[in-house]
């Protein structure tokens, strides 16, 4: 029998923009921009028939057909998620899949999992990172880490780390600065930027960093720049410049001496790490088990970085 569906794309791009009411947030979530989302809800409303959203200057708001829609809609997806896991492990089998933004992946997540392995052997962990954000309707990973979001209906959110960003340098870098240098003095040396592929995910940069050293209104020269944290990381190992990261990714390399905080001055992160748990993962204890050992390692860096 031919199933006569609707278009699978546009189904999700609904679902979103009505958990969410904004098709920017939802755009958000799944990758794409609003105007993708407001072409599959264009479709979608085709396919139906009918409106399934009344589109108002400041946002949209489902129409009594979208509302009973997105509530059905809502359920049939819950209910895919969940024969989806079932379908995964079938046997009850322990892999536990964790999805994260690429440099707290590779600075991070990577060393740690593998201590992780060594108490639990029994629990079998693959880590995918990717820079763009985890759809979180997609059934393809346990526990998500990435910058902080809005409430997700269905998605249990707890803050994994918090960090700060400092101003770090090699050491033949620090060897060329004054005897007591000033903040200032980095202008005089290439400085290290990291660009971010979404807003969201800005952090404060440079200019906060100055400010909070008592120097405003500074002009930053631009210079190399990355998109990701961990190449910006390797470049200053390598003495390209110095660079604004978040001090737990360069915890080791700080304790090494290979690269040295000459200041010893911090802003806050804009946005945390969070880890993110689809709420029915909550009943599997392997999943549970690596969710709440990061979170105590999350503690923990915090706590030796503000010493």
């Amino acid at each position: 029998m031919v199933r006569h569906l609707p278009p699978l794309p546009a189904l999700r791009a609904f679902e979103a923009a009505a958990r969410h009411l904004s098709f920017v947030r939802a755009g958000s979530e799944l990758g794409v921009t609003p105007g993708a989302v407001s072409h599959q809800m264009k479709k979608l409303e085709r396919w139906v028939d009918g409106a399934l959203f009344e589109r108002q200057t400041n946002g949209v708001r489902l129409t009594e057909t979208g509302r009973v829609f997105a509530a059905r809609l809502g359920a049939i997806f819950d209910q895919i998620t969940a024969t989806s896991l079932a379908a995964r492990s079938p046997t009850g089998g322990t892999a536990v899949i964790v999805r994260s933004q690429f440099s707290l992946a590779a600075k991070w997540l990577a060393p740690l999992l593998g201590r992780f392995r060594a108490i639990h052997p029994d629990i079998a962990v693959v880590l995918h990172a990717l820079q763009h954000r985890w759809n979180l309707r997609e059934p393809d990973a346990d526990l998500a880490i990435y910058h902080a979001r809005d409430a997700i209906q269905g998605i249990h959110q707890e803050t994994l780390i918090a960090g700060r960003l400092i101003a770090v340098g090699a050491p033949r870098l620090i060897a060329a600065l004054p005897e007591t240098p000033t903040p200032v003095d980095l202008l005089s040396h290439p400085l290290i930027h990291v660009h971010f592929a979404e807003p969201v995910w800005h952090d404060e940069g440079w200019e906060a960093w100055f400010a909070a050293t008592g120097f405003t209104r500074l002009v930053v020269p631009s210079g190399l720049g990355f998109n990701l944290t961990h190449l910006a990381i390797e470049a200053c190992l390598a003495g390209a410049g110095f660079a604004l990261v978040p001090d737990f990714l360069v915890a080791q390399e700080l304790a090494d001496g290979r690269l040295i905080d000459p200041f010893g001055i911090s802003v806050p992160i804009h946005q945390p790490y969070v880890i993110m748990t689809p709420e029915i993962e909550l009943m599997r204890p392997e999943v549970v088990l690596l969710r709440n050992w990061l979170l105590a390692e999350g503690r923990a860096a915090d706590k030796a970085t503000a010493l």
